[in-house]
């Protein structure tokens, strides 16, 4: 998972983050401003501890975020979270998405069709 935005105030847990630079498909969205950059482990045994800390940082703070699983994008979180600018990979499924609607974590979502989805 990588972060980016204001993160001076995050308390960092050293067995999280993974690199304070680019890897992989985890890139930075935004050359400038430069933000703080930051990818973190998001495993079982990270999650409570990495979710607690962005919440105590306070989501204002957070401009990118990004999650990656197996070498594809699962998630890209863009422009604080705009909703033009949100999308899932493929393993996100629309009965997970409507899940997260019930709970009122996010407020809608739309699938895209086949043909006009990314890579």
């Amino acid at each position: 998972m990588s972060i980016e935005g204001h993160l001076s105030q995050y308390q960092f847990d050293g067995r999280d983050v993974v690199a304070r630079q680019e890897t992989g498909i985890l890139k930075r969205s935004t050359v400038s401003p430069q933000f703080d950059f930051a990818v973190l482990r998001l495993e079982g045994d990270t999650i409570d501890r990495v979710f607690k800390g962005l919440v105590a940082l306070g989501f204002n703070a957070i401009v990118h975020v990004q999650i990656e699983r197996n070498g594809i994008l699962e998630l890209g979180a863009y422009d604080n979270f705009h909703p033009q600018c949100v999308a899932t990979g493929p393993g996100i499924s629309s009965s997970l998405l409507e899940e997260l609607q019930s709970a009122n974590v996010i407020w809608d979502f739309k699938l895209a069709s086949p043909t006009s989805r990314q890579p």
